[in-house]
């Protein structure tokens, strides 16, 4: 994927920021920004304010590379509408990379980025994508910088607002309750345990969060099948790949979408899983269902094509890479290309999804396990 140019807004943001820091008189800043109540009146201070802001975007850089850090969103003091340029359509916004102009900061303007890192976990690295807001005047005034999970999965965790809300309750969960009856029980079952339920949630223990599955809740059976997978298509920096394969029952659905996350750059995608599938089973039942991903509706044409192509015993997935670049509903056009042409691959085209692997259409790449 094209990514020339992925960290020049972020540095061109530090150079205006390090420009008024050295003169003040470079930026105009507009009267009613001066009225704001969380202005700051004292120029010494917003000056040492910029100092300090320059540094550690600059420090963020150092530590996580240009092509990590994004900058997503700047907004006026005067208001919470993201300065120029106009905000994208809401659909799209989600876990886009450099959509805000860093020409638009003033002093006391409210900055979002992104930042992409991994987690370090007993066994492997996991991908995370957060974005980081910086307040008014930071690192000055009394208000501290604001955390979002932007990713959808952690390792095989689909992040929600429940699991989201215990890991918030699990931080601010109190070691020394002071009740005696709780920390017996604590003491009883040999863990803190902060929220969820007995098969998932968040235990927080010496210093750790620390999610949970019950082990009587077993992961993804390996998928066993063939995944069909096209090439990529880049699009003005935004890349797509589809995916097809045969399943013959809707437990096999989380199977296919463990393998495909299972690549860890996939994993890191804006939107990795959006998808769709269909299966009937021996008691005459068909089941299906989609997936957006964050691409709003973007699942429902999936399993429209499905619909029409009359398939059944088949699922489709797409990923997508955002470049940084609005797409509009050209997005949708190549997310649905790379659709069809992953079930061309798998010769599920007219076969009813029900076609045996021999005599598929050459040129096709399969990933076996």
């Amino acid at each position: 994927m094209d990514d020339d140019g992925a960290g020049s807004t972020t540095s061109t943001l530090i150079a205006r920021i390090e420009a008024y820091a050295a003169d003040p008189a470079s930026l105009t800043v507009p009267g009613s920004w001066t009225r704001h109540p969380q202005w700051l009146d004292d120029e010494a201070q917003r000056l040492d304010a910029a100092t300090q802001l320059a540094e550690e975007l600059m420090a963020l850089q150092s530590i996580y590379t240009d092509d990590a850090v994004h900058l997503l969103k700047i907004t006026p003091l005067s208001s919470e509408i993201a300065a120029a340029p106009a905000a994208p359509a809401q659909d799209e916004q989600l876990g886009s990379e450099n959509v805000a102009d860093p020409n638009s900061w003033l002093p006391g303007s409210k900055i979002t980025l992104s930042v992409s890192t991994d987690v370090e976990a007993a066994s492997e690295s996991i991908p995370i994508r957060l974005a980081v807001t910086l307040p008014p005047f930071y690192p000055h005034g009394a208000r501290p910088p604001q955390l979002q999970l932007l990713s959808r999965y952690i390792g095989g965790f689909s992040v929600d607002a429940k699991l989201f809300g215990e890991i918030l309750r699990a931080f601010y969960h109190e070691e020394a309750s002071g009740d005696a009856a709780m920390d017996a029980e604590e003491a009883d079952v040999g863990s803190a345990w902060a929220g969820g339920s007995a098969e998932r949630g968040v235990q927080w223990a010496s210093g750790q969060v620390v999610l949970f599955e019950a082990s009587s809740v077993p992961p993804p059976a390996p998928f066993s099948g063939t995944l069909f997978q096209t090439a990529s298509i880049i699009e003005r920096k935004s890349e797509f790949i589809g995916y097809a394969a045969r399943i013959t029952s809707p437990t096999q659905v989380a199977s296919v979408l463990s393998r495909i996350l299972s690549d860890k750059r996939v994993a890191r995608a804006t939107h990795p899983i959006i998808n769709a599938w269909v299966c009937s089973t021996s008691d005459g039942v068909v089941h299906r269902d989609c997936d957006d991903d964050g691409e709003t509706a973007a699942g429902g044409r999936l399993a429209h094509l499905l619909s029409i192509l009359e398939l059944d015993h088949v699922m489709v997935v797409v990923t997508r890479w955002y470049g940084g670049v609005h797409l509009g509903p050209d997005r949708f056009k190549l997310i649905n290309r790379v659709a069809r042409e992953a079930l061309d691959l798998g010769g599920f085209v007219g076969k009813n999804g029900g076609a045996d692997e021999a005599g598929r259409g050459k040129g096709m790449r399969k990933r076996n396990a």
